[in-house]
């Protein structure tokens, strides 16, 4: 996959940008607040219809404007796309996404036309952070591989929330005549999820023991992931999610929430057996990230035939000269946009472009 073209209208620092990167790899330096982090922030939107910085899509829209709009062409082995985002200032407005031209009713019609892998400092939480940074690592990757997932989750969700939402009426007086409607509904909903987060979490255990021996040179060092649920390796999700919320019941009515279910699931990294978020050091910890974030490219290549687009926000600077090479190694031949305030980082990469960004300019 190649971005072909980029174009911007009042999106963040920009009012106006058109770009055409090569295929190889291409380099935006600047100082910190230039807006180049910006810059991959247009092309994940493309990707997946969200930021990876901020859940307000306001936020985005350049200060003073009503409106902003990303739109990107990308080359695949299936021929050209075409997709874009529009976002408005008011708060009722929903966004507009286009694809090949058309207008499209829901986020999940974008997904698979424009696939990408951000590396961010930020990666840092997904080992350290709690259940829902794996969570959603795990959805993020999984919508750009199968679509089918992205609405399997909404639904799950949607299905949860109501599910919620009467425990709530019930603590109130409602009757509990309607739960078992609703617990039905979230165990048919959770078979793909649980099913497709069984298939996943086995390929990345095989992949990440990979990628972090090679970034960090020390094979004794082994890094594994488990899929952490409450499912376990069930072969029968539906059943076995419906006796876990017979069983919860009274527990639930409680606590007026749901406590079982893939909402609760969680990734558990280890390295040398023991959790590495408990026990591994600053350096071990963003080579397990990387790890994760080549192997998420590795399962999206096999997915499509092609690599994803590879994006690199300001992460060189964080590692030392050792990982920095292994990392500027097992990205070659990739299209890769990165991000750095100091070309000294980039030893070793080899840019085809180097581009200057300065307050909302490109040069």
């Amino acid at each position: 996959m190649v971005l072909k073209r980029l174009r911007l209208h009042d999106f963040r620092s920009y009012q106006q940008l058109s770009l055409t990167p090569p295929s190889g790899v291409t380099v935006f330096v600047g100082e910190n607040g230039a807006g180049k982090t910006n810059l991959l922030e247009a092309i994940h939107l493309c990707c997946l219809g969200r930021s990876h910085r901020t859940s307000n899509d306001r936020d985005m829209i350049r200060e003073g404007a009503e409106t902003c709009a990303v739109h990107a062409k990308v080359e695949t082995n299936m021929g050209t796309d075409e997709v874009g985002v529009r976002l408005y200032a008011k708060q009722r407005s929903k966004k507009m996404i286009y694809v090949n031209g058309k207008i499209v009713g829901r986020i999940g019609e974008l997904m698979g036309h424009m696939t990408c892998v951000m590396f961010s400092p930020e990666d840092l939480e997904i080992i350290k952070g709690g259940p829902a940074n794996r969570r959603r690592y795990l959805d993020m990757l999984l919508s750009q591989c199968q679509p089918a997932y992205f609405y399997a989750i909404q639904t799950y969700l949607s299905v949860l929330k109501q599910r919620n939402a009467l425990l709530k009426a019930i603590a109130r007086g409602e009757s509990r005549r309607q739960l078992d409607v609703w617990d039905e509904q979230l165990a048919a909903a959770c078979v793909p999820i649980v099913r497709l987060r069984q298939q996943t979490a086995i390929k990345l255990n095989a992949l990440v023991k990979k990628h972090y021996a090679a970034i960090s040179s020390r094979e004794h060092e082994i890094l594994t992931v488990r899929l952490s649920s409450q499912l376990g390796q069930s072969m029968e999700p539906q059943e076995e999610l419906a006796r876990l919320l017979r069983q919860s019941r009274d527990d639930d009515l409680r606590r007026l929430s749901t406590s079982c279910g893939p909402h609760r699931d969680d990734l558990d990294i280890f390295l040398k057996g023991h959790e590495i978020k408990a026990q591994g050091s600053q350096g071990q910890m963003r080579t397990a990230a990387l790890a994760l974030r080549l192997s998420e490219m590795d399962i999206l290549t096999d997915m499509q035939n092609e690599p994803p687009l590879l994006l690199l926000d300001d992460v060189l600077s964080e590692l030392d000269i050792g990982r920095r090479s292994m990392l500027i190694l097992q990205i070659r031949n990739v299209q890769t946009l990165i991000t750095c305030t100091d070309m000294k980082d980039l030893k070793g990469a080899k840019p085809d472009c180097v581009l200057t960004v300065d307050d909302g300019f490109v040069r």
